[in-house]
């Protein structure tokens, strides 16, 4: 059975929290300790690697290209904004998909919308407590979120370049609507994991966690 090759891709403008920091401890020592259990039978090799600048897009640019260079056979893409449990990266390969990534809370006082939208870009998907396994998703943010390398090579660069937009009220896009826009176009299958949402948390003035959640439920 082939290897695994991953390269855990950090963007990041140059200072993180404690709690990035010690989850990325916790994530790097279970790994070295226990491989990934979802694989037993393949030898995991894992890097990091981290690209330092304001300019987020270029530092997501750079991390694939050189994830790339390395011969990855996949991405993990941690945001310095995130807390989570390494068990949770586990889950993610269980899933054995081109693109899995976890649900969190976008960073606003209401707490009641989540990164994650469904495939018809027209309603976000919660996490709720009842919520298990994959669904598939449209657009999400990068948080803490898995790709196979061969997704990188299906479409074209820039695969991050923000867009101009006249719908939101900011006028430019942030880097993963472009992204998730070419996997559509592309026709690559998109999940979220509720049960490796539940184990992570986005990190500003407060934390969101799903648990948080004040939104509607359909």
């Amino acid at each position: 059975m082939s290897d695994i090759k991953l390269v855990i891709a950090i963007p990041t403008a140059g200072m993180v929290r404690m709690e990035f920091a010690y989850s990325l401890a916790g994530l790097m020592t279970r790994l070295a300790i226990e491989n990934l259990p979802s694989h037993p039978k393949k030898t995991l090799y894992a890097a990091m690697s981290v690209a330092s600048s304001s300019v987020i897009h270029a530092n997501r640019e750079n991390l694939v290209t050189g994830a790339l260079s390395q011969n990855a056979t996949h991405i993990l893409f941690l945001d310095d904004d995130m807390e989570f449990d390494a068990r949770a990266i586990d889950i993610l390969f269980s899933r054995k998909k081109p693109v899995v990534v976890s649900n969190y809370l976008i960073k606003n006082r209401e707490k009641n919308r989540f990164s994650a939208m469904a495939p018809d870009m027209q309603t976000r998907i919660p996490t709720l407590k009842s919520s298990v396994g994959v669904s598939p998703i449209g657009f999400a943010g990068f948080g803490v979120s898995l790709f196979d390398t061969t997704v990188f090579k299906k479409i074209s660069q820039p695969w991050f370049l923000p867009q101009w937009s006249t719908v939101t009220s900011t006028k430019y896009t942030t880097e993963d609507y472009p992204f998730f826009e070419k996997l559509r176009e592309a026709g690559i299958p998109c999940f979220v994991d509720h049960d490796a949402s539940k184990m992570v948390r986005h990190l500003g003035n407060s934390s969101w966690s799903w648990e948080d959640y004040s939104g509607s439920i359909s």
